[in-house]
């Protein structure tokens, strides 16, 4: 119990500033959005909120088509100055959105001329703020982590998550419609987007290197590599919304993803770890840092396990105090997810030291088979046991990720060894 203790001190010591100016924004976005959404429920109907819901799941799912790792592998270089990278970064993406907004309208006209309006517009809003406001937002957030401005990172994510919230809460509450609610919510945070982006570049003067060729170009490689991975693993985390929605209803789905945005609310601060450690950790030796990690490992498992628990009291006393009847489905539903909690916060450090050392093989080959399971137990154990089976099977299948990897930092040597003698692996991580 003493090194516990020891070891948590060590923690706040080291992370405490940085730690808080990180953590804010997240608590604040929760505490924001738990205020507001029993305003969004009660105002929207659930087969709505349900159909918005669908749209989002299909948004994360769509950005793994334009290489998301290589706005988050451009903090490697902008750390070692060469600030170019950053919009060296976000001009190689911006292409990539500009095909993925051509499907989009396709995809979008098709699904209006079935007879699914609502959908198709709101496909189309969505696919807007892809390129208008997510790609700059993605990018200037990542630039403030390249370079520890905490506080900076703090203050323009407070300001947009509770403007955006706030905002978008009014308007249902004032309109009870789902399409305007969606051009606030959508809009707003394009908004912002766009004046961090341009806020960014003006202040630190990042076209003068881009213009000087001062690139990290490796950056571009790594995330055109991980393309496969993070559009399996995308799969995989919205395979729920792409099966309950058709299947089981989109007012299930509701239902459903309050349970999974409640779960992904509680661990969202958690996620800071890796932005807080990512700088620390691209001075470190690969093994190194595998060494420190292996002898802390038991006390952050039973540290996560503590915050759970938080968690999973929290969360069950919120959804039966504030949200609508229609909703309290998601109590038993948000209780089963909440189990692997633990496994995600542990598998963020060890993801962070595999992407602070460009890692794409072992990368690739860890997100692909672990997803791919996932996928499959979800569908089984959804067709077997329906929704109740599709929420064991995310638990599952966060437990299944974290032991892969575990093998691919902690045990590397023998996992690599492993992946070489599967030809399908050894080929999409380019051994």
């Amino acid at each position: 119990m003493k090194d516990f203790i020891k070891f948590i001190k060590s923690l706040i010591k080291r992370y405490s500033v940085g730690g808080f100016f990180l953590t804010s924004p997240q608590v604040a976005s929760v505490f924001v959005g738990l205020v507001t959404l029993p305003i969004v429920l009660a105002n929207l109907t659930v087969k709505d909120y349900g159909e918005f819901q669908f749209i989002q799941a299909l948004q994360l799912w769509m950005i793994t088509l334009t290489a998301s790792y290589i706005t988050l592998g451009a903090r490697r270089g902008i750390i070692k100055g060469l600030k170019g990278t950053f919009l060296f970064a976000f001009f190689s993406r911006l292409k990539l959105f500009a095909i993925l907004m051509l499907l989009v309208l396709l995809g979008a006209s098709f699904i209006y001329y079935i007879g699914f309006i609502t959908s198709s517009i709101l496909l189309i809003v969505m696919g807007a703020y892809l390129i208008i406001g997510y790609l700059p937002q993605i990018s200037y957030l990542q630039f403030f982590i390249a370079k520890k401005q905490f506080k900076n990172y703090a203050i323009w994510q407070i300001i947009t998550s509770v403007l955006v919230s706030i905002a978008s809460a009014y308007t249902a509450f004032a309109t009870h419609d789902i399409l305007i609610f969606a051009y606030v919510l959508f809009g707003l945070t394009s908004l912002m987007g766009l004046a961090g982006f341009f806020y960014v570049i003006f202040k630190n003067n990042l076209y003068s290197p881009y213009k000087r060729g001062e690139i990290d170009r490796t950056c571009f490689s790594y995330g055109i590599k991980l393309i496969p991975a993070s559009l399996i693993s995308g799969t995989s985390n919205k395979i729920t919304s792409f099966i309950i929605g058709p299947f089981f209803g989109f007012a299930n789905l509701a239902v459903f993803s309050i349970a999974l945005r409640l779960e992904e609310r509680f661990r969202g601060p958690t996620k800071s770890l890796q932005n807080l450690l990512y700088s620390d950790f691209v001075g470190i030796e690969q093994k190194e840092l595998v060494s420190k990690i292996k002898m802390k490992l038991m006390q952050g498992l039973l540290l996560s396990t503590v915050f759970t628990l938080i968690c999973v009291f929290l969360g069950y006393l919120y959804i039966d105090l504030f949200l609508p009847e229609a909703y309290q489905g998601a109590k038993l539903y948000f209780l089963i997810l909440a189990l692997g909690l633990p496994a995600v916060i542990l598998q963020i450090i060890m993801h962070t030291i595999l992407e602070a050392n460009l890692r794409h093989r072992e990368l690739t080959a860890l997100i692909i088979l672990p997803s791919i399971l996932k996928i499959l137990i979800i569908i089984l154990l959804g067709f077997l046991f329906g929704i109740i089976g599709i929420c064991f099977g995310v638990v599952l299948g966060y437990w299944i990720s974290l032991a892969f990897y575990y093998f691919l930092t902690i045990k590397r040597d023998l996992a690599l060894k492993l992946i070489v003698k599967i030809p399908l692996l050894k080929k999409l991580a380019n051994f």
